[in-house]
């Protein structure tokens, strides 16, 4: 990891990729908290340090879902100033297309990044438990076959998300996990702690993707605080971290 930003080795190996996750050095990167101007400029900074443009960046609505909507062209700069423009309905994106940025943010819930080598795919998604409960891991790697794309050829960097000891839950979403997910719930003392990220890596390994070909990043927000924003433990004062993939020209 960079002093200011995450990396995942995997994708870093690919030269036309440009890819990084925002530390809380960087600031709050949702324009649904905080004062909207300097977030916009927290985004213009993160960005310039992977050699990105803001104007470039395309941004899904995040509501939680499990919607993955391709973009291309046209929809470059939606989301990147303003929240009246993201696209609407989806928690994350996927394009073909060169020199346009997906963002998604994250301060708990898990952001992926995925990547085809061989048909230059790229993909962004916000994964929270109401988003892996619906299937948007399912969504995501369903969208890269539309596209031709075989599961042999996916590369996947699950980003940094709050970990099974700090994500305890109540009963009805612990019903959910124990019915989709059994191997990624603890229980203790009457409480159910869920793990996001096995949950994820389930619903990978069911998509037949490599194991080699997918990178998880060690890194809870809510234990390593000082440098990453966890809404479970600060709430609306949690700065949000920015997860960008884009393919230069």
């Amino acid at each position: 990891m960079e002093d200011r930003f995450f990396k995942f080795s995997l994708l870093a190996k690919f030269p036309e990729v440009i890819h990084g996750i925002s530390t809380r050095a960087y600031g709050n990167m949702s324009l649904y908290r905080g004062d909207k101007s300097k977030t916009i400029k927290n985004r213009e900074h993160f960005l310039s340090g992977l050699r990105a443009e803001l104007d470039k960046v395309t941004i899904p609505e995040m509501i939680h879902g499990s919607k993955i909507i391709s973009v291309g062209a046209r929809e470059r700069g939606k989301g990147a100033c303003d929240t009246k423009n993201d696209i609407k309905g989806a928690d994350g994106l996927i394009t073909r297309e060169k020199d346009l940025f997906l963002l998604v943010t994250a301060a708990d819930c898990l952001p992926i990044l995925a990547y085809d080598p061989a048909l230059q795919i790229v993909a962004a998604a916000h994964c929270g438990w109401r988003g892996i409960i619906g299937g948007i891991v399912d969504e995501l790697i369903s969208k890269f076959r539309h596209f031709g794309a075989e599961e042999e050829n996916i590369i996947i960097g699950i980003g940094p998300g709050i970990c099974q000891k700090h994500f305890t839950v109540k009963k009805d979403v612990l019903e959910q996990f124990l019915e989709n997910y059994p191997q990624a719930v603890l229980l203790r003392n009457k409480d159910g702690y869920i793990d996001l990220k096995k949950a994820i890596l389930l619903d990978l390994k069911k998509n037949r993707l490599l194991a080699q070909n997918i990178e998880v990043a060690k890194l809870c927000p809510a234990c390593q605080n000082g440098i990453f924003g966890s809404h479970r433990l600060e709430k609306d004062q949690a700065p949000t971290s920015a997860a960008v993939i884009g393919m230069r020209e």
